[in-house]
């Protein structure tokens, strides 16, 4: 997405345009690029801004990934509750797949996980880190009630933790099935690495459902109420 240019925003109704229109070129980048690997200087060229003026709405890239990432988690968590509401019955094993598959068909959103404790939250004020973390948490609760819904209710620990351990399972694989260009070649010219690379929707599966298998067992065992 590019622009050959805007004039100055006057009324919060251009504010709001310019906004968005940041944010959905930093969106369509992200298809193409690694978020280490978008600039700021780039983003504005992109959207006809000059860099200065980008950080009038914006006062950092991290900012812009902060808000964008904010969006792309709901965008997530309503695919992920739409496909178990679609589902005939629902067990763990479908919880699993349809959290892995719903992330997979999302690139961005798997690459802004895989970047948020190390990339995304840097670089930016209290406020905006505030109110990003206000954001993940309302995330958060309503993943667990999703999910709770179907497998019963899970304790504020037994919540927190598998929240928790969705997305660091999310963003740890995602960065670890996307190789570098040397590391494709040589999976193509030497098959016998080929079982070591991992299929992110399976591995993302599996693992979220041996989570979900254990934090019930535990639950159960000490006898924890929602």
């Amino acid at each position: 997405m590019s622009t050959t240019g805007f004039a100055r925003a006057r009324t919060d109704e251009q504010r709001l345009e310019r906004r968005e229109a940041i944010l959905a070129t930093a969106a369509t980048m992200l298809l193409t690029v690694r978020v280490n690997d978008l600039s700021l200087n780039e983003l504005a060229r992109r959207v006809g801004l000059a860099k200065s003026n980008v950080l009038r709405y914006f006062e950092s890239r991290e900012a812009v990934l902060l808000e964008l990432y904010a969006r792309e988690n709901t965008a997530w968590l309503d695919a992920v509750e739409s496909a178990l509401a679609a589902a005939q019955t629902v067990d763990v094993d479908v919880v699993a797949r349809a959290v892995a598959a719903c992330a997979a068909e999302r690139p961005v959103f798997c690459d802004l996980t895989a970047s948020a404790a190390s990339v995304l939250e840097h670089n930016v004020s209290a406020d905006v880190a505030a109110a990003y973390k206000r954001d993940a948490i309302a995330g958060a609760y309503r993943l667990a009630e999703i999910v709770s819904e179907y497998l019963g209710e899970f304790s504020v620990a037994t919540g927190t933790v598998f929240v928790g351990g969705v997305l660091l399972v999310i963003g740890g694989v995602w960065a670890s099935s996307q190789p570098s260009a040397g590391m494709a070649a040589a999976y193509r010219e030497h098959p016998e690495l080929k079982d070591f690379r991992l299929d992110f929707t399976f591995a993302v599966s599996e693992i979220i459902a041996t989570l979900l298998v254990g934090l019930q067992h535990r639950e159960a065992r000490n006898g924890t109420n929602a």
